[in-house]
């Protein structure tokens, strides 16, 4: 597995991209404490999750997956 896909928060889940997430997961994600931040779009080209924390990656790059 590539670590840097790793979450740093936890350790143990892999981090994933919008795309890579269920409806119930995504729901989760709307929720955040992070999302005023950022526009949804943003966050779906930028950010990645880690589903076990909840934790959010975000990249000034868009993700190519």
């Amino acid at each position: 597995m590539n670590s840097d896909r790793r979450c740093p928060n936890c350790g143990e889940e892999t981090l994933r991209p919008w795309d890579e997430l269920g409806d119930d997961e995504r729901e989760v994600v709307r929720r955040l404490p992070d999302s005023a931040g950022y526009t949804t779009s943003e966050r779906q080209a930028t950010h990645r999750w880690c589903t076990r924390c909840w934790h959010e990656e975000t990249s000034d790059q868009p993700l190519l997956v």
